[in-house]
C-alpha cells in the first residue's frame, strides 16, 4: 500500500515542501504518482524519510546523507545514533541552562 505526503511528513520530522525537495534532490528515489498525480511512497521511501530527518537533525550536510542513505546498513545506523545521542545531550544541557523568566510571569 503506497503511503501519503502526509505519512511521510510524519515519518520525516518534515513540512510537505521539505518532501518535495528532498524527492527533487533525489533523496527518495523515483516517487510514483496515482492516474490523480498523487505521489504515491513506498516503505522504502518512508525509511529514507527517517534516516534524512535523522542525518539533518545529527548536523549532516544533503550530500552525506545521500551517501548515507546509499550505504545505509549498521555502520551507518550506528553513526546516525551517536549522532542523535549527542544532539539530545546537547539539547538537554541547553535546556537547563535556559533561565527562568521573571517570578511575576507565574504569577496568576
Amino acid at each position: 500500500m503506497p503511503h501519503t505526503v502526509d505519512e511521510m511528513c510524519r515519518a520525516g520530522c518534515a513540512t510537505r515542501r521539505a518532501v518535495r525537495f528532498w524527492e527533487d534532490e533525489g533523496l527518495l528515489g523515483p516517487v510514483a504518482r496515482s492516474a490523480g498525480d498523487t505521489r504515491q511512497y513506498t516503505p522504502e521511501q518512508l525509511n529514507r524519510a527517517r534516516i534524512i530527518a535523522a542525518g539533518q537533525f545529527g548536523g549532516f550536510d544533503l550530500a552525506t546523507i545521500k551517501a548515507m542513505i546509499g550505504e545505509y546498513g549498521r555502520e551507518v545506523y550506528e553513526a546516525l545514533s551517536i549522532r542523535l545521542d549527542d544532539q539530545v545531550r546537547a539539547a538537554i544541557r541547553l535546556q537547563e541552562s535556559l533561565p527562568l523568566p521573571p517570578a511575576a510571569e507565574y504569577d496568576l
